[in-house]
């Protein structure tokens, strides 16, 4: 009997802290007129002093699906704020078009680029504007990409100092200032190749605008310290990608650890089969935020 109930009180003080968690839904982040809102978890700050460090989390979807209420990213959000973190989880423009059943080739109606990068943009200074309003640090904002939210979070952090990719969206006085970043199997390099947030455009836009999409172009010795985590049998993003930035950012002399998850598919939360991911993802958020 002692075996079971050690278990069973572990599970209720589980439920308790789980309970704890304030979420709020649908916050018009862009303004009442965009259909993008974001959701708010904000863990008990009784125990816990403030202010929190926040983390901005961006789902992924090949920049045309996904969304922020998803029960991965619910999972994710959760683990983050029981473990004292005021976690915004962000929906963004996406792409409008449909993939071909036969030919599996994607049909583009309406290009969110650049939106979609200027609403994430956005959702970091929407945090630090109303930092005293959720009670968080704002020198202490992460961000966590899952996928085509990677690529993302990966170009907010990035464009940091670049003038001309700061110029627009809302709450301009904001700093751009990223703490850090958790890239999960996102990829940094996009231009000229067919898996990119420009995916069933022209040859002629992707020329034009490939190069400023791609976060490979903003990378250099300031890039915020990255966490970047890929299973080694992903068929959607190759893993080559997160090894090639690996090597990138080895050369630029960044912060930066490591981990691939042996046959982990792509897609997965900070709890794959392969790997349990939450100690490594709370140690570098600690250390960094």
């Amino acid at each position: 009997m002692k075996s079971l109930l050690i278990p069973f009180a572990v599970l209720v003080l589980a439920c308790a802290v789980c309970s704890a968690i304030e979420i709020q839904r649908d916050i018009a982040y862009l303004g009442e007129d965009r259909e993008e809102k974001l959701d708010v978890y904000l863990p008990d700050t009784e125990p816990i002093h403030s202010p929190l460090p926040a983390v901005i989390l961006i789902h992924g979807g090949g920049w045309g699906g996904g969304d922020k209420a998803s029960k991965r990213m619910q999972s994710m959000a959760e683990f983050l704020a029981d473990e004292g973190y005021a976690v915004f989880s962000i929906n963004y423009l996406l792409n409008i078009g449909e993939r071909d059943p036969e030919t599996r080739k994607y049909h583009l109606e309406k290009l969110a680029w650049p939106q979609n990068f200027l609403d994430c943009k956005s959702a970091l200074r929407y945090v630090r504007a109303h930092a005293g309003h959720y009670g968080i640090d704002p020198e202490r904002i992460g961000l966590i990409g899952t996928s085509a939210g990677g690529h993302l979070a990966m170009l907010v952090g990035g464009t940091t100092n670049d003038p001309n990719m700061n110029a627009e969206g809302l709450y301009r006085d904001e700093s751009n200032e990223v703490a850090c970043i958790v890239n999960m199997y996102g990829p940094f390099d996009t231009e000229g190749k067919a898996l990119s947030p420009l995916m069933g455009s022209t040859p002629e836009v992707k020329r034009a605008l490939g190069k400023a999409s791609s976060p490979k172009t903003y990378m250099d010795e300031d890039f915020p310290p990255i966490l970047i985590l890929h299973g080694s049998a992903d068929a959607t993003v190759s893993v080559d990608s997160s090894r090639e930035l690996a090597r990138y950012l080895t050369t630029l002399g960044c912060t930066y650890e490591y981990i691939e998850i042996e046959d982990a598919p792509h897609s997965f939360n900070f709890q794959p089969e392969q790997m349990d991911l939450r100690p490594a993802v709370i140690e570098f958020l600690n250390a960094n935020l």
